[in-house]
């Protein structure tokens, strides 16, 4: 350890060359870790969320009811089928409004808002947004669901609204792993460079040390440990700008995502997301030293 200190001291700039390098790769690392739990919240949010609204004809029976759910439920893609009632539809109004005396009717002409004048429905989740064509089918052949007066069932789904929010999200996966792999690309052959140049700077120290019967481990462990040094302090650094980032975009993020992620951030998440760097950091490290010590030991024999 006092050999890698020592080895850091005598280059310094190299030794901040690879802690920046460690740092940015590990600042992108934490953020799109972030990002990808974020956007799993929110889709999970949807998906665990009725997509599909068939609005009943007043008058419907029991049967036509549970025929419609046990049609819906039989069908590939379907998550889930509940009836919710005249009153449930008031108590979900309700819950929605609160207190609101305007929306509630209570201070205006047209009454207090019943249970009567809101209609029953049939509340559909799907597990996959392409069976959304299928569910649609379904309900518009349905006697059971109503129908506005251009003759049109009365169906409320967000078209491609899934289907889009999981390109996008696979779109943003997909581009975060390909600068993760680009930038610890561009970490390794930094840590290799800086490394075999040090171990080759002190070419005649080592074959001295061969001369004396010192083993190949023994030569290139002070390498391994600046190394990982490196490693462990670049993945400080970049979980603490990862950490900065999050605070000053919670402000931004809070009254928008508030409903489906809890802010702040848990503190658990952080330290779990601190100790993934750490040991992403020290695995990058000790293998882009090991590399180059064991290509400069193969090549001195």
């Amino acid at each position: 350890m006092n050999t890698a200190l020592k080895n850091i001291r005598r280059t310094p700039f190299q030794a901040l060359a690879a802690i920046f390098v460690v740092s940015i790769t590990l600042f992108v690392v934490g953020i799109f870790t972030l990002v990808t739990l974020a956007s799993h919240s929110i889709l999970l949010n949807f998906e665990t969320k009725p997509q599909i609204i068939a609005y009943l004809k007043d008058g419907h029976t029991t049967d036509q009811v549970a025929g419609l759910i046990s049609n819906l439920t039989s069908t590939q893609g379907v998550k889930n089928a509940i009836y919710i009632s005249k009153q449930d539809a008031l108590e979900l109004y309700k819950k929605s409004v609160g207190n609101d005396p305007i929306l509630l009717g209570t201070v205006t002409d047209w009454g207090i808002v019943t249970a009567d004048i809101l209609p029953a429905s049939v509340e559909i989740t799907a597990s996959d947004p392409k069976s959304f064509g299928t569910i649609v089918s379904i309900l518009e052949k349905s006697d059971v669901v109503s129908e506005t007066p251009a003759s049109k069932k009365e169906i409320d789904f967000p078209e491609d609204v899934i289907s889009e929010l999981t390109k996008w999200t696979n779109a943003i996966r997909m581009a975060g792993l390909l600068l993760i792999i680009a930038l610890t690309i561009v970490c390794v052959l930094t840590i290799m460079i800086i490394i075999s140049m040090k171990i080759s700077s002190r070419r005649l120290e080592i074959g001295t040390l061969k001369l004396l019967g010192a083993r190949n481990f023994y030569i290139i462990k002070p390498y391994l440990l600046e190394s990982v040094i490196y490693g462990l302090v670049g993945a400080l650094f970049g979980w603490v700008l990862s950490y900065i980032t999050l605070l000053y975009s919670t402000p931004f993020l809070a009254p928008r995502l508030g409903g489906v992620i809890s802010f702040p951030i848990r503190p658990e998440v952080i330290l779990l997301l601190l100790l993934s760097l750490l040991v992403f950091g020290l695995i990058l490290s000790f293998i882009s030293s090991f590399f180059a010590a064991a290509r400069f030991v193969k090549r001195s024999k």
